[in-house]
C-alpha cells in the first residue's frame, strides 16, 4: 500500500477493472446495430461494477468486525490491567472500576458502583480526599494524593493520581497500593506479561522524552527493533508528517490536562506511512514532577481506509444510479448531435481559414505560407507591399536563390534553412539579413517554423523589419566604445595625478619630516643628561615623528609605489613582498620569461600592476586563503596573467552583485585595452583563479 490516504481513486479503479472484464466477456454483436452494442456494453459494465462493489462491501464489513474486535480488546485491557482504575462523578460516586480496583478494595464491582469512594478512605483522611476531589473538578488539572484506606478494606496507604475528563465530566483516578511490596512486584510482573502479549505498541520515555523501553508490538507495527529505538526521541517516527503546532498542542495538553489522546500519521522503518491511535500519560514522582511518559498506540490504517472507502462507495453507488439513468437518456441525444456537430465543425473550419487569412493580412510583419515544395500558398499584404506583386504560383525557394536583392548570399542561406525545416531535420530556423528595396537597403529577421496542425505540411515564414534595431545596436556599440575610451583616459589621468601627488608628498612632506626628525634627535641628545623629563618627552615626540614618516611612506606606496619607477617587475615583486608581510599568506610569483617586461608599454604596466594590487587586496579581505600564486607569461600576441588562491572561492551569484566593484574594475581595465578576463577555478578545484590576457601593440610584436 504505497499511499494509504489517497482514497479518491477507488471508484475509478473499479470502473477500469469492470471495463476490462466486460471486454473479455463481450459477445459478438452485429456491427450494423451500434446503439444495441453500446447499450449492451454499458449494461455489462454496470453488472460487473455492482458485483465488484458488493465484494468491496463484504471486505469493508470484515474490516468493521475487526475494528469492533479491537475495541473489545481495548475494553479487556482496561478490565485486566494490573493497575487500579476508577471513574468518579462530581459528588464522588464511583461510576466505573476495573478488576484490579475491585481487588484493591476487596469488593465486587456491583458493591463499588454507585457508592461514594470516600467510604473506603480512613476517617482521618476523608477531609483531605474531599478537598483533593474538589480541586480536580475545579481546576481540571492533574492532582496527586496519598491516603490511608479504611481498615475494612486492604487497609494500606495508597497513592491516588487523578485528572478531569471533560467528555464524560468525571474524574479518572489511578490508585496505587504503596504498602505491600510483594503485591507491587506481582503486579509489575503481570504488567510486563501483558505488555509483551498485547497487540498494541507501548513505549516509555524519560522526562527528556528519550525512549527507554518498548514492547514487541512496537517492533511489529513500526519495524524498528528495540535497540534502534531506545535512546531516541519518538519524533523520529513522524518523518515530518505533522506541522510543529500539532506537537505544541500535544505537549500543552500533557502538561495542562495530564494526558493526551489522538490520531497521528507516522512512518514505518521501510518508509511506509500508517495511522495510529495514540494515548500518552505522564508518570509523576511523589513531589509531582514528571519522571516518565507512557505511550500506547495501535495501527488503525486499515480501519481508516475502510471507513473512507465505505463512505466513498455509498456516495458512488447513489451517484451511479443517477448517472446511469442520465447516460442512457443522453446516448440517443449524442448520436443526433454528432451529425450536427460535424456540420458546424466544417463551417467553423471555413471561418477559421478566413479569419487566419484576415489576421495575417493585418500584421505588419511579412508572412508567407509555403507547401512541401516551397511554393507560396499564401502571402499577406505586407509581404506584397515589400517585394511588389508576385506571380502565382511563385516558387519561394527559387526566388530566394536567384533574386539579386538579397545581400551577401542571405537568400541562399534562407532557402537552405527552409529546406531543413521542410525535411524535418530542424524544428525552426532564424536568420538576420539585408535586402535591397526601392527606398534603400533594409534589415530584416526571418523566422521559419512548421505549422502544427492536421492536413498537408505547411511552413510559415515570417519576416520582421529590424532596421531601426540594427541602427540602434550600432549606435550603442559606438557609445560603449567611447565610454571605454573615456574610462581608460580617466584611469590614465588618475594614475598621473597619483604620481604627481606621491612625488609632491615625497619631496615636500618627506623632506620636512626628515629635517624635523634630525632636529628632534639633536634635542634628544642634548637633554639626555641634563633634563631627564624633557628627554623622555622628546623621545615620545621622536617616536611620533617616526610613525608619521612611516605613514607617509605607506600613503606614497598606496598612491604610486616608488618601485614602479624601476619597472613593472620590481613593482610586482615589491607588491608581493608587502602582501606577504601584511597578510602572512604565502605568495609565489612565477615569471615565465622576463623579456615580457620589455614588450609592454607604460600604460599596460600600470594596468597590470593595479590588477595585481586589487587581486591581492581581495584575497586578503575575502578569500581566507593560505597560498597565492601569480603567474606572468607572454607570446607574440598577448601578455597573460593568472592569479590563483586556495581560499573559499567566489560563486557566480557573488560575481553578479552590484557591489562587486573590484572585479568590475579589473574587467573594465582589461576590456578597455581590448583584452579578455574570466573568473574560474584553479587546477586544484578549490579557491579562485583570475585569468586575463592583454594583446600587445604592433610595436611590441615587432620587438619579438
Amino acid at each position: 500500500m504505497n499511499e494509504p490516504f489517497d482514497d479518491g481513486n477507488v471508484p475509478a479503479r473499479l470502473r477500469e477493472q469492470a471495463e476490462q472484464l466486460a471486454a473479455q466477456q463481450r459477445q459478438p454483436v452485429p456491427q450494423s446495430n451500434e446503439d444495441v452494442m453500446r447499450q449492451l456494453h454499458e449494461l455489462q459494465v454496470s453488472q460487473i461494477e455492482l458485483e465488484m462493489q458488493n465484494a468491496a462491501l463484504a471486505e469493508l464489513e470484515q474490516l468493521k468486525n475487526e475494528y469492533e474486535s479491537s475495541r473489545d480488546r481495548y475494553a479487556q485491557l482496561y478490565e485486566q490491567a494490573p493497575v487500579s482504575y476508577f471513574s468518579l462523578a462530581p459528588e464522588g460516586v464511583v461510576t466505573r472500576a476495573n478488576e484490579a480496583a475491585c481487588a484493591l478494595l476487596q469488593r465486587d464491582k456491583n458493591q463499588l458502583l454507585g457508592r461514594r469512594f470516600e467510604q473506603f478512605i480512613a476517617p482521618q483522611a476523608q477531609g483531605g480526599f474531599r478537598r483533593f476531589l474538589d480541586a480536580v473538578f475545579a481546576s481540571g488539572a492533574r492532582q496527586v494524593l496519598e491516603a490511608q484506606l479504611f481498615e475494612g478494606t486492604a487497609g494500606g496507604v495508597v497513592r491516588i493520581e487523578a485528572n478531569y475528563d471533560a467528555d464524560s465530566a468525571t474524574a479518572r483516578m489511578l490508585v496505587t497500593d504503596l504498602g505491600d511490596e510483594h503485591a507491587r512486584e506481582s503486579a509489575l510482573r503481570r504488567a510486563f506479561v501483558i505488555l509483551d502479549s498485547i497487540r498494541e505498541g507501548v513505549l516509555v520515555t524519560d522526562s527528556d522524552n528519550r525512549i527507554i523501553s518498548v514492547n514487541p508490538a512496537f517492533t511489529t507495527i513500526t519495524g524498528y527493533q528495540a535497540e534502534e529505538a531506545i535512546g531516541r526521541d519518538p519524533s523520529f517516527l513522524g518523518g515530518g508528517t505533522h506541522l510543529p503546532h500539532f506537537y505544541e498542542a500535544m505537549w500543552r495538553s500533557l502538561h495542562e490536562d495530564g494526558s493526551w489522546y489522538g490520531e497521528l500519521v507516522n512512518r514505518r522503518k521501510n518508509g511506509e506511512r500508517f495511522v495510529e491511535s495514540l494515548s500518552i500519560t505522564p508518570m509523576r514522582t511523589s513531589d509531582g514532577t514528571i519522571s516518565h511518559f507512557v505511550g500506547v498506540f495501535s495501527d488503525i490504517t486499515e480501519r481508516k481506509l475502510a471507513e473512507a472507502d465505505l463512505r466513498e462507495l455509498h456516495r458512488e453507488l447513489d451517484q451511479r444510479v443517477i448517472d446511469r439513468t442520465a447516460e442512457l437518456l443522453r446516448a440517443n441525444q449524442h448520436l443526433q448531435l454528432e451529425v450536427h456537430q460535424r456540420e458546424r465543425a466544417q463551417e467553423a473550419l471555413r471561418d477559421a481559414e478566413r479569419f487566419f487569412h484576415a489576421t495575417i493580412d493585418s500584421l505588419t510583419d511579412r508572412v508567407l505560407v509555403l507547401d512541401r515544395e516551397g511554393s507560396v500558398v499564401h502571402a499577406n499584404q505586407a509581404c506584397l507591399d515589400f517585394v511588389g506583386q508576385m506571380q502565382k504560383p511563385l516558387h519561394y525557394l527559387a526566388f530566394c536563390e536567384t533574386d539579386p536583392r538579397w545581400q551577401r548570399s542571405a537568400g541562399r542561406e534562407l532557402a537552405a534553412g527552409i529546406r531543413a525545416v521542410i525535411a524535418g531535420s530542424a524544428d525552426t530556423f532564424a536568420l538576420e539579413y539585408e535586402f535591397a528595396t526601392r527606398s534603400g537597403p533594409r534589415w530584416s529577421q526571418a523566422r521559419v517554423s512548421r505549422f502544427l496542425g492536421e492536413g498537408p505540411l505547411r511552413v510559415v515564414v515570417a519576416h520582421t523589419d529590424i532596421t531601426e534595431r540594427k541602427l540602434m545596436d550600432g549606435a550603442l556599440r559606438q557609445s560603449h566604445a567611447q565610454l571605454r575610451q573615456l574610462a581608460l583616459h580617466l584611469e590614465t589621468a588618475k594614475e598621473d595625478e597619483r604620481k604627481r601627488i606621491s612625488r609632491d608628498i615625497h619631496d615636500e612632506l618627506g623632506q620636512n619630516l626628515l629635517a624635523l626628525r634630525i632636529d628632534i634627535s639633536m634635542l634628544s641628545a642634548r637633554t639626555e643628561g641634563s633634563h631627564p623629563r624633557l628627554h623622555h618627552r622628546v623621545g615620545a615626540v621622536l617616536s611620533n615623528v617616526d610613525t608619521t614618516i612611516k605613514s607617509v611612506r605607506g600613503i606614497i606606496n598606496e598612491l604610486r609605489p616608488m618601485a614602479l619607477d624601476l619597472g613593472l617587475q620590481a613593482a610586482i615583486e615589491w607588491q608581493v613582498g608587502d602582501f606577504r608581510k601584511r597578510s602572512g599568506v604565502a605568495c609565489r610569483l612565477l615569471i615565465r620569461d622576463e623579456a615580457l617586461f620589455a614588450a609592454i608599454d607604460s600604460q599596460v604596466e600600470i594596468v597590470l600592476f593595479r590588477i595585481v594590487q586589487e587581486a591581492l587586496s581581495n584575497v586578503m579581505r575575502h578569500a581566507q586563503a593560505s597560498q597565492v600564486e601569480i603567474e606572468l607569461s607572454w607570446d607574440a600576441c598577448a601578455v597573460y596573467v593568472a592569479i590563483s588562491d586556495n581560499g573559499i572561492g567566489i560563486t557566480p551569484q557573488q560575481q553578479r552583485k552590484k557591489q562587486c566593484f573590484g572585479l568590475i574594475g579589473i574587467a573594465e581595465r582589461v576590456t578597455a585595452l581590448g583584452g579578455q578576463f574570466e573568473v574560474g577555478l584553479p587546477a586544484s578545484g578549490a579557491g579562485c583563479r583570475l585569468a586575463l590576457q592583454i594583446p600587445l601593440p604592433d610595436a611590441a610584436r615587432a620587438v619579438t
